[in-house]
């Protein structure tokens, strides 16, 4: 069970603080500008997206490869989080199925996440739009499907599967800002309540990892003394 306890206990409490971590440095190296305003010097919290550290130019680079470091590592560890997440649950039973389904469509989410990092969006735009919405529309579902599973599965407590419904409602609102938000450029207001929005649900996404891996621990310390 060792590799079960680093890919669903170890590895995704390190990839939180070391995301953090690149997301901070990037930010301290963005060359700077918003979408409205790009004289802007630096990065500024409430209306730079995550998304515009990534920015391709010569004078951006170290903040660029920061930034897809940081998501190609979520889509390496959380393809292997979700991988090893179903198989803890046998395929003869519904339980499995609706783990397997789940999982399989959070490691398409976790894929998604990498190619949000491997594509600027001020080259890449479609791609990247592309890969940023079925990454939150992705993990929606899996949030969702392995919430059913916690529930089912009586050896994990109440509040893990409660914490994952509220995640999941989260990415829901998340989404409808997507879709129906105000448009960012169209003023300064709906230009902070965009980037607002969008810290809020990584913040929501990191806190959720961390939370998640005490009751992996629990749940692997279970199979392991049966």
């Amino acid at each position: 069970m060792e590799l079960y306890k680093k890919f669903l206990v170890i590895y995704p409490r390190y990839a939180v603080v070391t995301v953090l971590f690149l997301f901070g440095l990037a930010m301290a190296n963005y060359e700077g500008g918003t979408i409205i305003n790009p004289e802007e010097v630096g990065h500024d919290f409430l209306r730079n997206f995550l998304s515009d550290l990534g920015k391709f130019n010569s004078s951006n680079m170290v903040s660029m490869v920061l930034f897809s470091s940081a998501l190609i590592i979520v889509g390496i560890l959380f393809s292997g989080h979700f991988y090893y997440f179903m198989k803890l649950y046998p395929i003869d039973r519904p339980i499995g199925w609706i783990v397997r389904i789940g999982c399989t469509i959070g490691i398409f989410g976790s894929i998604c996440f990498a190619g949000v990092g491997l594509t600027p969006h001020n080259v890449l735009s479609q791609p990247h739009m592309f890969f940023v919405n079925w990454a939150f529309r992705s993990f929606l579902v899996t949030a969702i499907l392995i919430s059913i599973t916690i529930f089912m599965d009586k050896r994990f407590l109440f509040r893990y599967g409660i914490g994952y419904v509220l995640f999941s409602v989260m990415i829901f609102f998340y989404i409808l800002v997507l879709e129906y938000g105000p448009d960012p450029k169209g003023s300064d207001f709906a230009l902070v309540f965009s980037v607002v929005a969008q810290k809020i649900i990584i913040f929501v996404f990191m806190l959720s990892v961390c939370f998640q891996s005490f009751g992996n621990s629990k749940l692997i310390a279970d199979i392991s003394s049966e």
